[in-house]
């Protein structure tokens, strides 16, 4: 009886050791399969020029593999989206919606002074949320605010060692640079938009707003006006 009891103990030790086993194969083989997606899908975003690019957005990996995914792509998209909302800003100014009879009625340009005020502070704003968002504590915020299922440690490590690598700083710095290069194009406009208010507001008496539109009654304040709008739309 006791024979037999030894013997059931090590068949069941056995099968214990051999799942175990069967266990570790499966996972080494699914962690290898699932390293090498993330490493495909972390090398397209390295490799594009993510300002103009589309940023994939679906997930093909799996598990707790799929949460690290997801933080990188929805990160790095976070930063394009800041560009691309600087780009809009600068193309989307145009002088015929800005200089009309309805924001200078009775010559008064305090609505063209509120949209000036408006384009500062959105650039203003653009910029210091780039910045917040590349410093470490907001990089590393954002895996340790996401609800990873087992080997956290693993995990995150795996998450940083993608987003603080110098490939990924490099996409970092092309992204700052080219979101300051928009605000310093913005901040040139807006000055050229404040030139023009000035010239419409010390030659008051060269014009007036007649059938929703600006009537110059002097013709050389009139060339100087159209070449202040000419100098805003190149």
């Amino acid at each position: 009886m006791e024979n037999k009891r030894v013997i059931i103990s090590i068949i069941v030790v056995i099968i214990l050791i051999i799942g175990i086993i069967c266990g570790t194969y499966l996972f080494g083989g699914f962690s290898k399969e699932q390293t090498k997606l993330l490493t495909e899908e972390t090398n397209k975003i390295l490799q594009a020029d993510i300002t103009t690019e589309n940023i994939d957005l679906n997930i093909k990996t799996n598990k707790n593999y799929a949460v690290v995914e997801k933080a990188v792509k929805e990160y790095i998209s976070e930063l394009k989206n800041i560009y691309v909302e600087m780009d809009e800003l600068n193309t989307g100014i145009n002088p015929n919606n800005i200089f009309t009879a309805q924001n200078m009625q009775d010559k008064d340009f305090s609505e063209i002074d509120d949209i000036i005020k408006e384009y500062k502070e959105k650039s203003k704003d653009a910029v210091t949320e780039l910045e917040g968002l590349l410093t470490e504590e907001k990089i590393a915020e954002n895996i340790n605010k996401r609800n990873i299922s087992t080997r956290k440690e693993y995990y995150v490590d795996l998450y940083n060692t993608i987003m603080t690598s110098d490939s990924m700083k490099k996409q970092y710095n092309v992204i700052e640079e080219k979101v300051k290069e928009e605000k310093d194009k913005l901040t040139d406009k807006i000055n050229k938009i404040d030139k023009i208010a000035e010239f419409l507001e010390k030659n008051s008496d060269s014009w007036e707003i007649k059938d929703d539109k600006i009537q110059f009654t002097n013709l050389n304040r009139m060339t100087e006006y159209y070449s202040l709008l000419n100098k805003l739309t190149d």
